[in-house]
């Protein structure tokens, strides 16, 4: 199996930090060969034509970007357009992004797309009821970055990477210094979860966040604002088992005080997290998941 993979590639970026690359790297474990595409500019996209995807041998084209671009879906329907005038077999997968706050981005890619993945469980069955293959393919946690350091002292109460969001400033002046709330870079994300003994984290958009799998493959207990069921969020990690959840002001007070006067309990929910997304939220899970998806749609097996 032959994979494109096109993904945004902003200048200077730290290469072993990108998604996309940790992604490819586990399909090229598992027999995929990946050819990468990159792009430094999302307003300048140009895509390979139909004809030199063909001479690679690719057998699927995999769109990894989650912003708004108009060349990219201008590009991308050209590449649609060739690809059905010449009954060619190649196949358009694109992965939507933090859905549901880019779903606006994504009108062009799922018409144009034989397959779409989506990490939001409400966007798919939207995405569906409209006509397209989507599958969920939920957030992961790519372990070769995020990862428990275990000569790190986990001597912080709260930590968090959420920047200024909704109960930051009450954390703060609750907490005092047991709470840290910091924007980290590169391998600085896993020295500051392996400092935590509870990872707090606030979805604005009602959206299943990447940073609680990162944040519990990290071995923190993680502390997050309950979403509506349609998510599945507490399918993926059971409430008071492998993650807790908090349903207002007063509620978040109260998980707080028992997560820090019940450290036993605390400490086995970390555990529970973290076994969760070891075994079944890495980016080799993905890869895996993906692979079948696209030996389904193909009929090419890695």
């Amino acid at each position: 199996m032959n994979i494109a993979l096109v993904f945004h590639r902003p200048p200077g970026a730290e290469e072993a930090w990108s998604t996309p690359i940790g992604l490819a790297g586990a399909m090229t474990s598992q027999g995929v060969r990946v050819v990468s595409y990159p792009f430094a500019n999302p307003e300048a996209v140009t895509l390979p034509s139909l004809p030199q995807f063909l001479a690679d041998q690719i057998d699927a084209v995999l769109i990894f970007y989650a912003g708004a671009s108009f060349s990219l879906d201008a590009e991308l329907i050209k590449l649609r357009l060739m690809i059905d005038a010449q009954q060619s077999g190649l196949k358009i997968i694109c992965e939507l992004g933090d859905e549901p706050q880019t779903r606006r981005h994504n009108s062009v890619r799922v018409q144009v797309a034989d397959l779409c993945l989506s990490p939001d469980y409400p966007s798919v069955l939207r995405w569906r009821s409209l006509g397209a293959a989507c599958d969920w393919y939920t957030h992961w946690a790519d372990t070769s970055i995020f990862s428990e350091r275990h000569d790190e002292p986990r001597d912080q109460l709260v930590v968090t990477t959420m920047g200024k969001r909704r109960y930051s400033k009450l954390l703060c002046m609750l907490l005092g210094h047991h709470f840290e709330n910091r924007r980290c870079h590169g391998s600085e994300n896993s020295v500051f979860y392996s400092r935590g003994l509870i990872a707090f984290q606030y979805a604005r958009w009602q959206e299943v966040t990447r940073r609680v799998f990162e944040a519990a493959a990290c071995g923190c207990c993680v502390l997050t604002n309950r979403l509506p069921p349609a998510t599945r969020m507490e399918e993926i990690f059971p409430a008071d088992e492998a993650m807790v959840y908090y349903d207002g002001f007063f509620s978040l007070l109260f998980e707080l005080f028992r997560l820090t006067t019940q450290p036993a309990l605390r400490q086995a929910i970390a555990v529970e997290g973290q076994r969760r997304v070891l075994s079944a939220h890495t980016q080799l899970a993905r890869a895996k998941q993906l692979i079948l998806s696209l030996s389904d749609l193909t009929g090419v097996s890695p």
